[in-house]
């Protein structure tokens, strides 16, 4: 399988996360207390599919489907995988009442 747009690494799509968090923390500085709510957690299942990397020495890479992709992943060995991530006490927010 050679990278196409209906996947992306796994190490991408965390780090991708990670992103969205900090700026969602970032956005809530702005916000009213009443519209901030503390996540420590967060949980994240991913199909994945493990491939040899060609030119890296018989390592494996680890790509996570996009949505639709799941159709073309069923020629593929696929995997479930579910992360636990700690986050700590990040403060986030929305504009909107979410109560």
């Amino acid at each position: 399988m050679t990278q196409t747009t209906d996947r992306i690494p796994l190490t991408e799509a965390i780090s991708l996360l990670r992103k969205e968090i900090l700026s969602a923390a970032k956005s809530a500085q702005a916000l009213d207390a009443k519209d901030r709510f503390r996540i420590t957690e967060a949980e994240l299942e991913l199909t994945i599919v493990a491939e040899d990397t060609i030119g890296a020495g018989g390592e494996v890479g680890w790509w996570v489907f996009k949505g639709k992709a799941e159709a073309s992943a069923k020629d593929a060995i696929t995997h479930k995988v579910r992360l636990k991530l700690n986050l700590g006490d990040v403060e986030v927010g929305s504009p909107t009442a979410t109560r």
